[in-house]
């Protein structure tokens, strides 16, 4: 069954491990042990009764790092530390479990303290089962999870602010988690809506008069979501003023406007406010940055062309005839695509990091 969520105003809210311990570990699996070392990510080794998590691994070679998929899981106590399915680790009662990562270039072993307190979990509806979400004013906040990409959190700080601001409001707060890479970050466990969405992809009709996005990858999940949302609005014809706000500080990115500064993961993730202000002005910032986005936001729907089903017609279809316009701060703007001057889309970068940016 299908479900709108309507929203009223003002309502509603390291741990080492010696080589004689791998060793040990290794023997009892019935494995020779190996010298090639692996690394895996995040770095997180202490959980919480109930939580569950999805780590990555690497293998260094020469100063780079290449990500390892066909690797196993063995756990030394899976009444501690469970393995469900390939990838997640699931921690079930307190204590220390060793878990055993090997792939057929190396091995290493986890050790996994799982604390007694538990999290309150968070309860999420597929997004194919909502139709639309409905409130004056709505804050998404997209993928703040440590066993994704932003594996030191550097995001949580302005998306935890934002989360308060907004229940303090009595606005909506609306969470867009995965099931594949769940270990979620934030302060606040009780949204008023979670909504299953591995890429941030949706056909839910989003209604309101303001959306303020935070979370996930700038140029990746967090445009997706900025796109499929923007096409729903669109599609429906109903309003001839949309308001978007991308939270700098509270948005995490991979430092791809940075020349010969690539730095993919597992390098730590930079906030966006932070690659901004690496540039000495806002039409920089704009040109930069911010341009780059606006491009992959129009013409390039869906992202890497995720989901395959995507909705009909194209974004830059939908979005001809509309006025565009951004904003940085308070006092930049800029017409990012002409059109009727009654039917504008309006976006906005904004933060309250020390730098203003």
């Amino acid at each position: 069954m299908r479900v709108d969520w309507l929203f009223a105003e003002n309502v509603g809210r390291r741990c080492c491990l010696s080589q004689l311990g791998v060793a040990a570990l290794v023997a009892a699996c019935g494995v020779e042990p190996s010298l090639t070392n692996l690394e895996v990510y995040p770095l997180e080794k202490r959980l919480r009764v109930g939580d569950r998590i999805n780590y990555s691994v690497f293998q260094r070679h020469n100063g780079t790092s290449s990500q390892i998929d066909d690797y196993t899981l063995l756990s030394q106590d899976p009444t501690i530390v469970r393995v469900v399915g390939e990838r997640q680790l699931e921690a079930l009662s307190p204590g220390t479990a060793r878990v055993l990562v090997q792939s057929d270039t190396g091995q290493t072993v986890l050790p996994i303290d799982v604390d007694p307190a538990s999290r309150p979990p968070i309860s999420a509806v597929h997004h194919s089962e909502i139709d639309r979400i409905a409130g004056e004013e709505l804050l998404f906040v997209g993928h703040a999870n440590l066993d994704g990409f932003d594996h030191t959190a550097v995001a949580k700080p302005g998306i935890d602010r934002m989360v308060r601001e907004f229940k303090a409001d009595g606005h909506p707060v609306i969470y867009f988690v995965g099931e594949e890479y769940p270990h979620w970050y934030t302060e606040d466990r009780q949204p008023d809506l979670a909504v299953v969405s591995e890429g941030q992809e949706h056909q839910i009709l989003v209604d309101a008069e303001r959306i303020v996005f935070t979370g996930g990858d700038f140029m990746f999940c967090t445009v997706r979501n900025v796109q499929m949302t923007l096409h729903g609005m669109l599609k429906a014809k109903d309003r001839n003023r949309i308001q978007f706000v991308l939270v700098t500080d509270a948005i995490w990115a991979v430092d791809i406007f940075t020349e010969k500064r690539f730095r993919p993961y597992p390098a730590p993730m930079a906030v966006l406010a932070q690659l901004m202000a690496e540039h000495s002005s806002d039409q920089d910032r704009y040109e930069r940055v911010v341009m780059p986005f606006m491009d992959r936001l129009i013409d390039d729907f869906p992202v890497l062309g995720y989901p395959a089903s995507s909705p009909a017609p194209p974004l830059d279809v939908l979005a001809d005839g509309w006025t565009i316009e951004v904003g940085i701060g308070a006092a930049f703007r800029q017409r990012y695509q002409s059109g009727d001057p009654e039917k504008v889309i309006r976006i906005d970068f904004e933060s309250k990091s020390p730098t203003g940016i």
